[in-house]
C-alpha cells in the first residue's frame, strides 16, 4: 500500500462514500476554497468509483462553468492548418486518451527552446540520493549528468517569451476547452531533461502509474528531442482514462507505480501505444490514463509539459506558490484581461 493511500485511509477512517464527496466537491464548487483533505479525497473518490464520481463532479463543473471563443489568441502552433486534425484530435483524446496533432512545431522554435532551458538553472530528481541540497540548482550537464531528471526552474520556463507564446496558443486553448467541457486553467508548467540510469526510475515516471490532478485535465507535452524506444518514449495503455478503464485490481494497489508485468496480465502489450517522434512533435494526452516515459538507453530527452485543468479542486496548486516574477509582455497581459479564468493560478 502506498504513503498516499494509507494517509487518506487515516483521514477518511477508511472508504469515502459518494455522498461525502459530493459534499466536499459542492463546498468547494460553491465557495473556490481549498480545504484541507481535498487531494486525499479526490484519490479516494477515484480509487472507490473507478473514476465515475470524478466525471460526475466534472459535468456539474461543465453545467455552469465559463467557456471562451479565445478569438484574441494567437494559433502559434497552427495546429488547425489541415482540414479537420481539431475534430480528429479530439476525437482520438476521447476514445483513446492520447493524440498526436498533425503538425510539427518549426525547427527555429525548438532550437530557440534547446538553446535557453541548456542555460536554465534546474532542480534534480532521481531515486538515488543527489548531491544536491535542497533548493539548490544547477544547469544541465550533458556529458556527466548528476540525475536522471533535470527539471527546469519554473520562473525560468515562465521567462521564455517562447514558452509564453506556446502555452497560451489558440489551438491547444481551444481544445483543451472542448476536451474539458469548459474553460482551461493553467495548472502546471513545467520542462525537464532526462538521462539514462541503471533502472527504471519511479521519481522520474518510467514505471507505468495514472496521475490523479484533478477532476479533469488534460496535459500537452512538446517533444523538443527525437524521442524513441531507445531515448524515452512515452508510453500509453489506450482507454484506460476512461472511467473503470483501469481495472479495479489495479486500483486496489493504490497510486502506486506499476511493473510491465502486472499491466500486461491485463492489458496485452501489443495494445500498447509507443510515442516515438522526432522534434517538433506536440502529444496531447489525459493522463488519468496508465502511461510512462520509458527508460533511456543513451542520449537524453527534453521535454515541455502545459497542464489545462477543468476545476482546482484537489492538492493546492504548485503554480500558486512558485516564485514566478513579474512579466513584461503586451500579448501576456492582454490574455490575462480577456480571458482571466485561464489564469486564475498563476495571478494568486
Amino acid at each position: 500500500m502506498s504513503f498516499m493511500t494509507r494517509t487518506l485511509d487515516r483521514l477518511t477512517g477508511g472508504r469515502l462514500t459518494r455522498s461525502e464527496f459530493e459534499h466536499r466537491f459542492d463546498r468547494y464548487l460553491a465557495s473556490g476554497v481549498w480545504e484541507s483533505g481535498d487531494g486525499e479525497s479526490l484519490l479516494a473518490a477515484f480509487l472507490e468509483s473507478g473514476g465515475t464520481w470524478l466525471t460526475e463532479a466534472s459535468e456539474k463543473v461543465t453545467a455552469s462553468g465559463v467557456r471562451y471563443d479565445f478569438d484574441e489568441a494567437v494559433d502559434t502552433l497552427g495546429l488547425w492548418r489541415e482540414p479537420g486534425s481539431f475534430d480528429r484530435a479530439l476525437a482520438d483524446l476521447r476514445a483513446n486518451g492520447y493524440a498526436l496533432c498533425d503538425v510539427l512545431m518549426p525547427d527555429s522554435t525548438v532550437d530557440d527552446l534547446s538553446a535557453y532551458f541548456a542555460q536554465a538553472p534546474c532542480t534534480l530528481t532521481s531515486d538515488r540520493p543527489t548531491t544536491l541540497a535542497p533548493g539548490q540548482t544547477v544547469t544541465v550537464d550533458f556529458e556527466n549528468p548528476l540525475a536522471e531528471k533535470y527539471a527546469v526552474t519554473t520562473k525560468a520556463t515562465l521567462d521564455s517569451p517562447t514558452v509564453r507564446s506556446l502555452m497560451l496558443d489558440q489551438g491547444l486553448l481551444q481544445i483543451a476547452q472542448a476536451y474539458l467541457g469548459s474553460a482551461p486553467i493553467i495548472d502546471i508548467l513545467i520542462a525537464w531533461y532526462s538521462f539514462p540510469a541503471p533502472d527504471a526510475s519511479r521519481e522520474a515516471g518510467q514505471l507505468y502509474h495514472f496521475d490523479l490532478d484533478r477532476i479533469r485535465w488534460l496535459k500537452a507535452f512538446l517533444l523538443l528531442s527525437d524521442q524513441d524506444e531507445e531515448t524515452g518514449a512515452h508510453m500509453y495503455v489506450p482507454g484506460t482514462q476512461k472511467d473503470h478503464g483501469i481495472d479495479a485490481s489495479l486500483l486496489r494497489k493504490g497510486y502506486a507505480r506499476l511493473q510491465d508485468d502486472e499491466v500486461a496480465a491485463l492489458y496485452p502489450r501489443d495494445s500498447w501505444k509507443t510515442m516515438s517522434g522526432r522534434r517538433g512533435v506536440v502529444l496531447l494526452e489525459d493522463t488519468r490514463g496508465l502511461h510512462k516515459g520509458l527508460p533511456l538507453v543513451r542520449d537524453h530527452r527534453l521535454m515541455l509539459q502545459f497542464e489545462y485543468a477543468q476545476s482546482m479542486f484537489g492538492h493546492p496548486a504548485g503554480l500558486s506558490s512558485a516564485e514566478i516574477g513579474p512579466i513584461d509582455d503586451p500579448y501576456w497581459q492582454a490574455m490575462r484581461e480577456r480571458y482571466p479564468l485561464v489564469f486564475s493560478v498563476l495571478d494568486r
